[in-house]
């Protein structure tokens, strides 16, 4: 028996989670239901589903996590970001931040009397601690590092039961972690989940 669908859903997924539904349709009369639900298609989505899975975890990235030296000398945008914990193939988010002088206004009160860095809205992106597309005073002096951490995502590659209605048996793939909807459709080592699901439907044409 054929797969007849094994795909990635774009637009139905929540932040921080991926599905790939593997399905098989077919006509099915009202009094086989119940002896459906425990033979043969539904074995064979079961199978295809492990085999999603096993694929999916081969083709996931691996994941990485900014780390500061976690003392008074980390500037606010890398305190921020410290533990941000994100797929491989992705950029880091540090926020923005400006350099504000001590002074005093029109009506002689301190201004921003402690001095120095603050966060401001917004996001430079980077691929690891210093990255040359960083501005100059995020990556200045900086001493924080990107901690390879492989199998991490793999980790959280999961799978439903197998659900049987009158047309079809449904089960999915899923994988949960954080940005990873964004690091599947992402332009550089994107596409890791689609593949994996092209690699499984292949073998069931």
């Amino acid at each position: 028996m054929a797969i007849s669908a094994l795909y990635v859903l774009p637009g139905r997924n929540p932040p921080g989670r991926l599905r790939c539904p593997a399905v098989t349709r077919s006509r099915i009369r009202g009094d086989l239901i119940a002896k459906l639900a425990a033979g043969h298609v539904r074995r064979v989505v079961d199978e295809v589903t492990d085999q999603a899975v096993r694929e999916t975890r081969d083709q996931v990235p691996d994941a990485k996590a900014w780390e500061t030296e976690a003392d008074e000398r980390v500037r606010p945008s890398h305190g921020e970001a410290h533990g941000q914990t994100i797929p491989d193939n992705l950029l880091y988010r540090l926020p923005q931040q400006v350099y504000v002088r001590k002074g005093r206004g029109p009506d002689g009160k301190a201004l921003n009397p402690a001095g120095g860095w603050k966060i401001t809205p917004g996001w430079d992106l980077a691929d690891a601690p210093r990255d040359p597309r960083l501005p100059e005073h995020q990556t200045i002096r900086c001493r924080c590092e990107s901690l390879p951490l492989p199998g991490m995502i793999a980790a959280h590659v999961s799978r439903t039961a197998v659900r049987v209605t009158r047309t079809s048996a449904r089960a999915s793939v899923q994988v949960t972690f954080p940005r990873i909807a964004e690091s599947e459709f992402a332009e550089h080592g994107g596409g890791w989940l689609a593949r994996a699901a092209r690699i499984v439907a292949a073998r069931h044409r």
